[in-house]
């Protein structure tokens, strides 16, 4: 028998929240406590130790060496006054003592004479439970060197509930911290072709006043300061899409062989009047190698890399040159800007990280360009590195593999890649309006003939019975979850013939671009320029004549 009527600390109900936080009760046993106990056994020659837990109505043993039970009721528990003081309890005899002498644990088993007890106290000064030995035989040496001993067998236990509980605590903050990030990525990949939209429209618009200011030196002048405003803002949307769509894993690589120098030197055309404007000289050292990587994917990185140089560089020169190093290919850009310190030349591949813009100049960029670089050379599995003077100047570098065979890919020239746009007949099929004006505004400046509609029904509808057109232009996400590929389909069905395809998408999800990739389509991402689109078409064309 034991009394209902135990006694209770007067902080039980803060006692037992604390308890609670910890989220140790019914776990598995582990064993770095049943270590601790089975030592403590050893030490004190015990034939019962245990670590102890009392919650509202039972003890329970977090480890129970030399005892086949995992709890008993509250009211039979030597524990539960133990935990009413900050002292170890010892019972030298339970039979002699009073409050025990008749509890079903001393009169039956394990029929327990000797008791010593431990608090295991919080820093916070609650009492969770016990450490505890117990024999079945008296003892009345236990004395307070014997008792310090047991008290420090409970503060190990202690800091092993503390470490569990910090541990327990950092994953939870990761995880958090990983479900935030993951709603962030999915976000921004899902949204965005909403995101670009706008700039998509406005692209093309630019595109078209500016072939029609061709004559007016003033206010063509004022649209290039409109398309350099609106270049930067494309480029913060175009910096944050791309670090979601890559933490998202929605990109994949398509690995071929193709000639280094065509990416370079395609590169340094586009930002030569970038570092002209700055009075850089921009250069490239001749590279005949060819190499094995996604071509879009390697142009990605050398083209942050280059404007990184150019942007850094007040004064003096940008080089970009290749040198062999075994299997690969080592591609570098060289500047001559102020260097980069020692302490932070592992903090600029960071999300964000910018030096020297301690006002967060937008202007400047939003410190994603080097990050975008080390996320793009990791999912390509290439090498990226950097060394840096301070006061001389940066080097950073990417090694692509070398192709194993000795014959160069061929080499197309600008001249063959020229197409003349006038008199083609191309269909457009985007369902919202501003953009399918937009669209339609711009190939017509070109001089091609444009079939504007919103869905496939409208396609099929002004298309059949004529002339096939030269190529069909089609958003992917189209109205009524129907999609840019079922358009196509239905167009070349209703004209019978495989009528080349642009296929225009802001959206990151890989299943939609896998899908795109087996159709063998032309993918333009959104926001495009006008010459993206015109190289598109041009691909399109070549395609058809193929």
């Amino acid at each position: 028998m034991a009394s209902s009527n135990l006694p209770r600390p007067d902080n039980e109900s803060a006692r037992l929240d604390a308890l609670k936080r910890y989220d140790v009760l019914d776990t598995p046993a582990e064993e770095v406590f049943d270590r601790i106990t089975t030592l403590a056994a050893r030490y004190f020659g015990m034939p019962i130790a245990l670590v102890s837990l009392v919650d509202e109505t039972r003890q329970w043993f977090k480890s129970h060496y030399g005892l086949e039970i995992s709890c008993t009721e509250r009211r039979l528990a030597f524990c539960a006054y133990t935990i009413l003081e900050e002292r170890v309890m010892v019972v030298p005899d339970a039979m002699l003592d009073k409050r025990f002498a008749d509890n079903d644990l001393v009169t039956g088993p394990p029929h327990i004479r000797f008791y010593a007890g431990a608090p295991l106290v919080t820093e916070d000064r609650h009492l969770l439970g016990t450490f505890t030995v117990i024999d079945q035989r008296p003892h009345w040496d236990f004395g307070p060197d014997r008792q310090g001993d047991l008290a420090d067998f409970a503060r190990l236990v202690m800091h092993e509930l503390e470490r569990r509980r910090a541990l327990a605590q950092a994953e939870a903050a990761r995880a958090e911290a990983l479900r935030a990030n993951s709603a962030k990525t999915r976000f921004l990949a899902a949204a965005s072709h909403d995101l670009r939209q706008p700039f998509q429209a406005m692209e093309l618009l630019t595109g078209v006043l500016a072939q029609r200011l061709q004559d007016q030196a003033d206010n063509l002048a004022l649209l290039e300061r409109v398309q350099e405003a609106l270049h930067s803002g494309q480029g913060l949307l175009h910096g944050l899409l791309d670090i979601a769509t890559l933490e998202a894993g929605t990109v994949e690589p398509t690995i071929s062989e193709f000639r280094m120098c065509n990416v370079v030197k395609r590169l340094v055309r586009e930002m030569s009047a970038l570092a002209e404007r700055k009075g850089i000289n921009l250069s490239v050292t001749e590279c005949r190698r060819s190499v094995r990587s996604d071509p879009l994917l390697l142009e990605r990185i050398l083209r942050n890399l280059i404007s990184n140089a150019i942007a850094h560089t007040e004064r003096g020169r940008v080089l970009v040159g290749c040198r062999r190093s075994g299997a690969v290919l080592r591609v570098e850009v060289w500047d001559t800007g102020p260097g980069i310190p020692l302490d932070q030349i592992d903090l600029i591949f960071e999300e964000f990280y910018q030096i020297g813009n301690p006002e967060r100049n937008s202007r400047k960029g939003l410190g994603l360009g080097l990050a975008i670089v080390r996320k793009t050379a990791e999912l390509l599995g290439h090498h990226i590195g950097v060394k840096s003077t301070l006061g001389k100047g940066t080097m950073f570098f990417v090694e692509v593999p070398l192709t194993q065979a000795e014959t160069e890919p061929a080499e197309t020239t600008e001249a063959q890649t020229q197409t003349e746009f006038a008199g083609r007949t191309i269909v457009v099929i985007e369902d919202e309006e501003r953009q399918r004006g937009a669209l339609s505004m711009f190939l017509e400046s070109l001089g091609c003939q444009v079939i504007a509609t919103s869905s496939a029904t409208e396609a099929v509808s002004r298309v059949r019975g004529g002339f096939p057109p030269d190529v069909v232009v089609s958003d992917f996400r189209l109205a009524g979850r129907k999609t840019g590929l079922e358009a196509i389909s239905a167009v070349r069905l209703a004209v019978g013939q495989r009528v080349p395809a642009v296929l225009v998408t802001g959206d990151t999800d890989p299943q939609r671009l896998r899908q795109a990739k087996r159709g063998g389509y032309t993918l333009l991402h959104k926001p495009f320029r006008p010459e993206d689109l015109k190289q598109a078409l041009t691909k399109a064309f070549t395609n058809r004549r193929g």
